[in-house]
C-alpha cells in the first residue's frame, strides 16, 4: 500500500442523506486505490460502516465528541507515516484529481480574511489609507476584500484560552481556513504538534466554528500561506466550483 497520501474524512451520519457516500465515491472515482479513514463522530446511526469496508475503506468508530479537529488528530495519530493528508468534512464533492497540489506543504480548499472582533467588514478598495495599514497580502490583491472575525464575544474568549495551552498567540487580523478543509504534509501536523496545537479540541458547535479562525493562526504562525487555495476566498467563490463542491446538511 502506497504511502503517498491518506484521505481523512469526519463522518457524523444519521441516515437523513448520503454525504459520505458521496464524498467517498468522489475520492475513489478520481484516484487510483485510495487509502481513506473515515472518523466516526459518535454517529446515532453506524449502518453506513459495513458498506463502506466493502470498498476497503476504514472507519474508525472512535466515537469522537470533538467533531472535525477531533477526528484529525484520531486519524493522524494512528496513521501518522503518509506524506500528505487530505483533511475533509463528510460533505465534499472531489470532481478531479488534486495531486497537483501535493507540491505544496499547506493548500486550503477555502479560506477568509479575519480579525479579533465580532462581525466583519468590507475593505474598498480606493480606501488607500486603510489598505496601507494592512499586510502584504491585502495589498497585492485588487479586488474587495470582505473580512469576517468572530460570531461571538465568548468565541475569542475561549480562542485566547485556547491559545495559552499552544506557542501560538491571537494577532489582529489573518486569513482564517474555511471549515477547516485542507490537505498538507506530513511536516505541518508534526509541527502543529510540537506546540500543542492538538490539545486545543472543541467540544460543541460554536467552539469548533472557532478553529477556521485558530488552524489559520496556526498555520500562518508557521509561516505557512493559507491564501494557497483550491477554490479561492470564501466570502466571493461559488461552493460549486470545477475541482470540488461543498454541500450544506442541517446537522447538528
Amino acid at each position: 500500500m502506497s504511502k503517498e497520501r491518506l484521505f481523512v474524512i469526519s463522518c457524523y451520519f444519521d441516515g437523513s442523506n448520503n454525504a459520505i457516500f458521496n464524498c467517498t465515491n468522489s475520492i475513489l472515482n478520481n484516484y487510483n486505490k485510495p487509502k481513506i479513514v473515515v472518523v466516526d463522530s459518535d454517529s446515532p446511526d453506524k449502518s453506513y460502516f459495513d458498506k463502506l469496508k466493502l470498498k476497503s475503506i476504514e472507519v474508525l468508530d472512535a466515537k469522537n465528541k470533538n467533531y472535525d479537529t477531533g477526528a484529525y488528530w484520531i486519524a493522524f495519530n494512528k496513521f501518522h507515516d503518509y506524506d500528505n493528508y487530505y483533511f475533509l468534512q463528510d460533505s465534499i464533492i472531489i470532481k478531479e484529481n488534486l495531486i497537483f497540489y501535493e507540491k505544496y506543504s499547506l493548500t486550503t480548499f477555502r479560506y477568509f480574511l479575519s480579525i479579533n472582533r465580532v462581525g466583519g467588514f468590507i475593505i474598498d478598495k480606493t480606501k488607500k489609507n486603510f489598505i496601507k495599514k494592512l499586510s502584504a497580502f491585502f495589498k497585492r490583491n485588487k479586488k474587495i476584500h470582505d473580512i469576517y472575525g468572530y460570531d461571538y464575544n465568548d468565541q475569542i474568549t475561549w480562542s485566547n484560552e485556547q491559545l495559552k495551552k499552544t506557542l501560538y498567540f491571537l494577532p489582529k487580523t489573518w486569513l482564517s481556513v474555511f471549515g477547516p478543509i485542507f490537505l498538507c504534509k506530513k511536516h505541518v501536523m508534526l509541527n502543529l504538534i510540537q506546540k500543542n496545537f492538538d490539545k486545543i479540541l472543541p467540544t460543541n458547535k460554536i467552539e469548533q466554528m472557532c478553529m477556521e479562525r485558530l488552524f489559520g493562526i496556526a498555520f500562518q504562525q508557521e509561516g505557512l500561506d493559507v491564501s494557497n487555495s483550491i477554490q479561492g476566498e470564501n466570502f466571493n467563490t461559488k461552493f460549486d466550483t470545477p475541482k470540488f463542491e461543498k454541500i450544506f446538511y442541517k446537522r447538528k
